[in-house]
Formats: structure tokens, C-alpha cells, sequence
């Protein structure tokens, strides 16, 4: 999670702890059942544990209720009849023979591999959501950049599996190659996000401003993510 470090508790197992100006402790567990914890920036680290004791048996009890309504994350065997997701569909999928590509894509069938690179599936598959990737990823960027009137920055397309994109302090903007299953609104949103942070790198309320002003329904893309981004996988 941007913006938090990730710590380990004795009673409550690893979590992400989230500093700010707030004046009270909050805790979230998320849809893929990770403990946010949010606290006053100058909180000490005992007093988090003590509170996260005080709590543990709610924190045990609602990562067994998320488990319990979280579908569970698909398993691929790559074998005919299978789907697989890109730009927010599920798209067929069919092992064939003497195909001259690895694996092809058609909006019409879907995804076709050839048998021959079937032992390597997960490889092939990946090659092909990175260049997609970066393709889409590319355009995106110059388009949103120039509505926002910023250089575009430079691009790297990475395996990141903990978070969807990333800005560093030199400029380059980082994206998850596996954002690319994702829905186009989500893709944006994420992209519209990373270039906010070339004007801030913190998610501070100016920052938070400036996403809602180039995407006033942030929030709600935002949400899709949190609850769905463990589905998008191969």
C-alpha cells in the first residue's frame, strides 16, 4: 500500500501501518484480508501493539468473515476451456497444433495457444500481457499528461505484485503488468493517480484534490480495486 510500512505483530500477524495527522487509531481489513492500520503520526510502536491486543479477537473474527465472502482467486492449468482476463473481460481460451505464434489474441475467439509452448503457459502469457501492457500503458499516459499539462514522464512496465503503480522521486512512473486485465476506467484511474504524484508525492488532501479533479469518480474505481485486484491473475 502506498504511503505505509508494512510491520509484523505478535498478536495480529503482518500488517500495513499508515501514519497521518488523523487522531485516533483505525483499523481496516481488507477484501484480500490485509490489516490497515491507521494511526496519529507520533504514535509509538507499543502503543499500536497494545492496541492491536485490545483488539485481536475483532481483527481474527473479520479476516474470517472477509475469507468466507471473497471468491476464491482463479487457478490456471492453461487448458481449453479455461478464461483468462484482459481490459476487464474474461475471454475464452483453446490449446491448438502448428499454430506459428505461442499465443494469439482475437476480440472474436479469444486467447489461442499452441501446444507446443504449453509446458510454458504462464511465461507466454505474461510476455504477452507486458507488451500489452506497456502499449496501452504508453498511450494512456501521453493522453492523461497532456490533458493535465505535464511532461509525460518515462514508463516501465514491472511484476509488482503488491502494488498496481508507483512514482519515484527522479520521475519515472512504474506500472503492474498485470493492470492490463484490469477494466479500462480502472487502468485510468490508476495511471491518473502516478502522474498526480510527479505535483505530490504524498497522499495528502492537495493530492487527493488533484485526482478528483482530472477524475471526480476516483473514489469509486479506486474501491473496484481494493475488492477485486487479487482476481486478476494468471
Amino acid at each position: 500500500m502506498a504511503g505505509g510500512e508494512r510491520r509484523t505483530s505478535p498478536v495480529a500477524g503482518e500488517y500495513v501501518l499508515v501514519r497521518s495527522r488523523r487522531r485516533t487509531v483505525g483499523l481496516e481489513v481488507r477484501p484480500d484480508t490485509t490489516l490497515i492500520v491507521r494511526v496519529p503520526r507520533r504514535l509509538t510502536l507499543s502503543s499500536v501493539e497494545s492496541v492491536l491486543r485490545q483488539k485481536a479477537a475483532w481483527i481474527s473474527s473479520t479476516k474470517d468473515l472477509v475469507r468466507s465472502r471473497v471468491p476464491d482467486i482463479p487457478q490456471h492449468d492453461f487448458l481449453t476451456g479455461e478464461r483468462f482476463p484482459y481490459l476487464g473481460r474474461q475471454w475464452p481460451f483453446v490449446v491448438v497444433a502448428f499454430q506459428p505464434e505461442p499465443l494469439t489474441f482475437e476480440p472474436e475467439t479469444g486467447f489461442t495457444l499452441d501446444v507446443a509452448a504449453f509446458d510454458q503457459g504462464e511465461v507466454v502469457f505474461e510476455r504477452w500481457y507486458r507488451l500489452r501492457a506497456h502499449e496501452l500503458l504508453t498511450a494512456r499516459v501521453l493522453d492523461f499528461a497532456g490533458t493535465m499539462g505535464i511532461a509525460a514522464p518515462r514508463l516501465r512496465i514491472t511484476g509488482a505484485v503488491r502494488r498496481w503503480g508507483s512514482c519515484s522521486a527522479t520521475g519515472t512512473v512504474c506500472f503492474a503488468w498485470r493492470l492490463v486485465m484490469a477494466p479500462p476506467d480502472i487502468i485510468d484511474y490508476v495511471v491518473v493517480h502516478e502522474l498526480c504524484h510527479l505535483r505530490a508525492m504524498d497522499h495528502s488532501p492537495d493530492f487527493w484534490a488533484a485526482v478528483a479533479s482530472v477524475m471526480p469518480d476516483y473514489a469509486e474505481r479506486r474501491k473496484w480495486l481494493q475488492d477485486n485486484g487479487r482476481l486478476l491473475t494468471i
